[in-house]
């Protein structure tokens, strides 16, 4: 620590800033771990929510668990932001085609190989002709429309063609930055209210105004976390603590209500419930992450296995969902007892086998192209007794 405080004290002022600003948050590792988590879990539990019985016994726990875990996609979209934010408050000092690129492979390019992967898959097992398969292909490429997870990708490129625009109005508008998070609730409710009375745009997931104020807060919390000390010990937060409970109460509530009787209250009021609860607690829920992970830090082995699926996040987005396709084909029966052990079961062999190959083409020149992270250049720099482990 004395070294490290040396080291800085021989750098000016403006460097030592950057310095601060550009240190890795390692923890915001386990968000992404239990974001993935999340989304594993909507898709493990879609399928009984859309076809199991209401009066099931055991359909309420599938329900709660599909609509609690809905904070993923924002949290993805949050920590994006944080990260950006956080590692280029200044700009990006006019490296701009340096930013695009490294992005381009990141994300475009692992977005490609999969739409062609999924397609191709869905058009085998479907008994679609090459030509229908490919007019099929072409039409939903700019949408995600290859298969139903995709549809992120094409927000995250949304973001970081917007991200410089974004940085200049934090740059240039004192009162963005000061207010980020009321900047970026009003320009949500603005957005809501110009499809709901002007636009009427039906599927508004694929665009990115539909979760701009995760951007905002996300911007918001990369400040916050600049003055927040590496050596602070973190303390549980009782007040965001009950927030995010409370709003996790009432937007599961209301999906049951919506579920169980879809016009319980009349428009417009129905759709205003809807728009104040599902973005409180998506909001409540990223924020009080943050705050949860780090404390999550002192638990060693728990953070290791969250670790873990942190840096193998974009993989198993990615991969996990064909394994479910597998599994509910071949492996899944309609038992009162064996559907729900098997659907479980099918959710954790999916995890298991989609975090693996991740691992295992993260170490391999095709990752960064594949899964969007590689690790083989620095293990081949360090030498192979250096590589990391799972």
């Amino acid at each position: 620590m004395a070294r490290q405080m040396l080291q800085y004290e021989n750098v000016p002022m403006e460097a030592n800033k950057v310095l601060a600003q550009k240190q890795r948050i390692t923890y915001l590792d386990l968000l992404r771990g239990i974001a993935i988590l999340a989304v594993v879990t909507i898709h493990v539990t879609s399928y009984p929510v859309a076809f199991l019985s209401m009066d099931s016994t055991v359909y309420p726990i599938y329900f709660i668990l599909n609509a609690a875990s809905q904070f993923a996609v924002p949290a993805f979209l949050f920590l994006s932001s944080l990260v950006l934010f956080y590692r280029y408050d200044g700009g990006v000092q006019g490296n701009w085609l340096l930013f695009y690129w490294k992005r381009l492979k990141r994300i475009l390019l692992p977005y490609l190989f999969w739409s062609v992967y999924y397609s191709t898959y869905l058009s085998y097992i479907q008994h679609i002709s090459f030509s229908d398969g490919l007019r099929k292909f072409l039409k939903g490429l700019p949408l995600g429309g290859s298969y139903d997870h995709l549809y992120f990708m094409i927000i995250i490129a949304q973001f970081y063609v917007l991200f410089p625009l974004l940085s200049l109005l934090f740059q240039k508008i004192g009162q963005v930055r000061r207010h980020p998070i009321l900047v970026g609730a009003l320009l949500q409710i603005a957005f809501y209210l110009l499809n709901y009375y002007v636009l009427h745009m039906h599927k508004t997931g694929t665009f990115v105004m539909t979760y701009v104020v995760y951007f905002f807060l996300g911007a918001y919390m990369a400040e916050r976390l600049k003055g927040v000390s590496s050596d602070e010990t973190p303390k549980w937060n009782y007040r965001w603590t009950a927030l995010f409970l409370g709003s996790a109460m009432l937007f599961i509530v209301q999906k049951w209500l919506q579920l169980a009787n879809p016009h319980w209250t009349r428009q417009p009021f129905l759709s205003n419930i809807n728009f104040i609860t599902d973005y409180a607690y998506c909001s409540m829920a990223c924020v009080f992450l943050v705050l949860f992970v780090r404390i999550l830090e002192g638990k060693p082995r728990l953070q290791k296995v969250l670790f873990s699926l942190g840096s193998c996040a974009f993989g198993i987005y990615f991969i996990h969902p064909y394994f479910l396709i597998l599994w509910r084909h071949f492996v899944m029966t309609s038992g009162p007892i064996a559907y729900h052990l098997l659907t479980w079961a099918g959710g954790a062999a999916a995890l298991a086998a989609s975090w693996l190959i991740t691992w295992l083409l993260m170490h391999t020149p095709l990752g960064v192209y594949l899964v969007g992270e590689s690790k083989w250049k620095a293990r081949n720099k360090c030498g192979a007794s250096q590589s990391g482990t799972m």
